[in-house]
């Protein structure tokens, strides 16, 4: 799929762009785009990607 398509799609509470680059010990390291934001930030695993998000979301009362 183009990546232009992908930016183009919308969540409905956040959208967030996730670009792995490794692969190694058994976890993902890359970047995390906040789309609504503009903030990006680096990620060393799995866990800290999904804690960044989790972060990002406590802001909002779902």
């Amino acid at each position: 799929m183009p990546q232009e398509t992908i930016l183009k799609q919308k969540g409905s509470v956040a959208t967030f762009a996730i670009y792995v680059q490794y692969r190694q010990n058994a976890t993902w390291q890359g970047d995390v785009l906040w789309m609504e934001r503009g903030i990006k930030q680096h990620f060393y695993s799995a866990l800290e990607l999904i804690k960044l998000i989790d972060s990002a979301l406590g802001e909002y009362e779902i």
